[in-house]
């Protein structure tokens, strides 16, 4: 997958929208407010990233790995969320789905490092 650790694109008006990334590793980046919507995002990583206002709406993220993550703000309707991996990540202010709401509550544990929120108390679990 494509490589995208570390970079910064908050404020850049980059966006992927529908684009294939199954796999890219976007740990320890930057993502505030970007446009992800409808990306194929399947067992991408995203650890340590911030993905602050994000929109990853009707996105494909199977299989990703937010630990460490914050999500705060970011849309996520409609998104796949099947066997993401959510330790120590912060979904505050991220309205999701009551079905899928109840899977991701079942994988919710930890504690965002940079927060400090309880990873299952920002989802509302």
């Amino acid at each position: 997958g494509y490589d995208y650790s570390g970079k910064n694109f908050e404020g850049t008006g980059e966006y992927f929208t529908k684009g294939s990334l199954k796999r890219a590793n976007f740990n320890d980046a930057n993502l505030t407010g970007i446009t992800l919507f409808g990306a194929d995002l399947s067992n991408a990583t995203f650890v340590n990233a911030n993905l602050s206002n994000a929109n990853l709406g009707q996105a494909n993220l199977t299989g990703a790995d937010f630990t460490n993550a914050i999500l705060s703000g970011a849309i996520v309707s409609s998104a796949q969320l099947d066997e993401v991996k959510l330790t120590n990540s912060d979904w505050s202010d991220v309205i999701v789905r009551k079905d899928v709401l109840t899977g991701l509550c079942k994988v919710a544990d930890g504690e965002n490092p940079v927060t400090g929120n309880i990873t299952a108390l920002s989802l509302m679990c």
